[in-house]
């Protein structure tokens, strides 16, 4: 027996069974109309993140290799 069978009764789940349930948003019951959902209301900002991170490490190298660049030229002379 899983784990999950075997303490499948237990209050954690049950509220989550019930928070899982669309709510209704209209006050008239026969249209149904559930929410939408908390991902497509408030979306993630975590993939412009990592875009501004990855770009920032590219800046960050290109400005290594002209840095290197312009000390090689400046003080190999």
């Amino acid at each position: 027996m899983s784990r999950k069978e075997k303490f499948r009764s237990s209050r954690a789940s049950i509220q989550q069974e019930k928070t899982a349930m669309p709510f209704n948003a209209g006050t008239d019951p026969s249209v149904d109309e559930a929410l939408p959902p908390r991902r497509q209301k408030f979306p993630s900002s975590n993939q412009k993140v990592t875009k501004w991170y990855y770009n920032f490490l590219f800046l960050l190298f290109v400005c290594l290799v002209g840095g290197l660049f312009w000390y090689g030229l400046k003080f190999s002379e």
